[in-house]
């Protein structure tokens, strides 16, 4: 697979994202829905490339990027606007990396398989279905409403 088609892959899905959401981000901006945005994207891509390859996408080294996968469940548990932003990443970057005919690696090492990738995404849907009972609860909704 070619570097710069997953680089082409990554920055139409910012493209879109961008045109969904009606705003450009602000990769220097430190506001809060910048870096929702900059987060979701790039836990989305995550499955794709490495640290590297995702930080040039917004201008920023791979530490940063470390950062925001590690950030990643801290914001489902505290925003609801992450939730959705991060739904709508993983949703662009599923149908452009289909329609660019790429699909997640598998990198054996240390910390980074596709196990660890799965026991992840297992992880995050608990929460949102943990979150969703909470919201569930809070507006008085019954699962047998639903």
């Amino acid at each position: 697979m070619d570097n710069n088609q997953i680089e082409d892959m990554m920055r139409e899905v910012r493209h879109e994202y961008e045109q969904r959401q009606g705003y450009t981000i602000d990769d220097k901006s430190r506001l809060s829905h910048y870096v929702q945005d900059r987060v979701a994207l790039s836990n989305a891509f995550r499955p794709y490339t490495t640290f590297a390859k995702i930080g040039a996408v917004f201008g920023k080294d791979h530490a940063t990027i470390i950062h925001y996968t590690r950030e990643h469940e801290p914001m489902v548990n505290t925003y609801p606007s992450y939730i959705s932003r991060y739904q709508l990443a993983i949703e662009l970057t599923n149908k452009v990396s289909d329609r660019f005919a790429i699909m997640p690696q598998v990198k054996i090492g240390r910390n980074r398989n596709l196990h660890n990738e799965l026991r992840t995404i297992k992880k995050t849907i608990k929460n949102l279905q943990s979150f969703q009972k909470k919201i569930e609860t809070s507006l008085g909704i019954n699962e047998s409403d639903t």
